[in-house]
């Protein structure tokens, strides 16, 4: 699920400043592009229209706090990892209980050379070897989705100008930035095709924004922002969203109908696997895309149970103390 963000800090690690700063400007731009035609700053509007794109937690006069764009893409690697380590461990107990059984089974003749070689030591040590090699090098693979935050969360809070990011310390940790020397990495002539599935890319120079120490952060960072939407004009709207909420207040960026529900109901996750749209319903013409996730009913409940079984696994992040109050005294209106 963390894949971008994971590779994001991975090739921070092997990059210098300047080469991490080309490639974020890279980002989002059209092949033979010589560079990015993004907003001039944080200042220019460049959507007549707001729109929450689905992607709102909390909401209120002082904050919103917003999701990042990976939170479907999670399930398959913890329901095989799942089903695999369930396999070696089950293997690990066989061959133990099959060693035990045999030893103390005094009816057969005692067990011969072949027994102690085989059955005693090869079978168990190359149970228990698989099962250490799958733990050692499968886990930070099966991290991106199990056994940690189960969201990232990404914060704007209008009173005190400031994008608090909400990770686990191995994607970069919680980071306090600059509202004011946010750069929003969106091409604001993109075609309607080339929104789709898209989502807000975020960046702050190094010095731009610090760290819980209040130790000022040494490179870049990123925060990719939102659900993925279904064309330009949701993209450009959510960020519109996004930056009058900070510019001119809440009566201009206003609460959706519904936030998003934290709790992880198991018919979310086959909503989410199954990603049937209302518009399918509505228009007969499209009845076809519902016929083809019949088809493939059983890909869908893998997922659907991977990725329930992925929040399950999690644990739900909070922000620290002194970010949530910073900026309280305000109703809050959150799910």
């Amino acid at each position: 699920m963390y894949l971008l963000e994971w590779a994001f800090q991975l090739s921070k690690q092997q990059m210098s400043y300047e080469e991490c700063r080309e490639d974020v400007e890279k980002q989002q731009r059209k092949p033979g592009q010589p560079e990015l035609n993004a907003p001039d700053g944080i200042g220019e509007s460049i959507s007549q229209s707001v729109y929450d794109n689905e992607s709102i937690y909390a909401h209120n006069d002082a904050f919103i706090d917003v999701r990042t764009s990976n939170d479907e893409k999670r399930g398959v690697i913890t329901f095989f990892g799942i089903l695999f380590g369930g396999m070696l461990a089950w293997a690990c107990l066989a061959t133990l209980w099959l060693a035990i059984d045999r030893l103390t089974d005094t009816v057969k003749p005692p067990p011969g050379v072949e027994f102690y070689v085989f059955g005693l030591v090869l079978s168990p040590a190359t149970a228990f070897g698989a099962m250490y090699l799958y733990c050692k090098y499968a886990f930070e693979y099966l991290r991106l989705e199990a056994f940690t935050a189960r969201r990232l969360i990404v914060r704007f809070n209008r009173v005190t100008r400031k994008v608090y990011l909400l990770r686990p310390q191995y994607l970069g940790g919680i980071r306090i930035l600059d509202w004011e020397k946010t750069q929003p990495i969106i091409e604001k002539s993109m075609t309607e095709l080339e929104g789709t599935g898209g989502f807000i890319l975020l960046a702050w120079d190094r010095g731009d924004g610090v760290d819980l120490e209040g130790t000022p952060t040494d490179n870049i960072e990123l925060a990719f922002v939102g659900k993925p939407t279904r064309n330009a004009s949701e993209l450009l709207a959510f960020w519109e969203y996004i930056r009058r909420y900070m510019g001119e207040g809440p009566d201009a960026a206003p609460a959706p109908k519904k936030l998003i529900n934290k709790f992880p109901w198991p018919w979310l996750s086959l909503k989410v696997a199954w990603r049937l749209d209302t518009q399918f319903l509505r228009d007969s013409t499209l009845w076809i895309f519902v016929l083809l996730n019949i088809l493939i009913l059983p890909a869908i409940l893998i997922h659907a149970t991977g990725h329930w079984l992925s929040l399950l696994l999690c644990y739900e992040p909070k922000f620290p103390r002194t970010i949530e109050e910073a900026g309280a005294g305000t109703d809050q209106e959150a799910w």
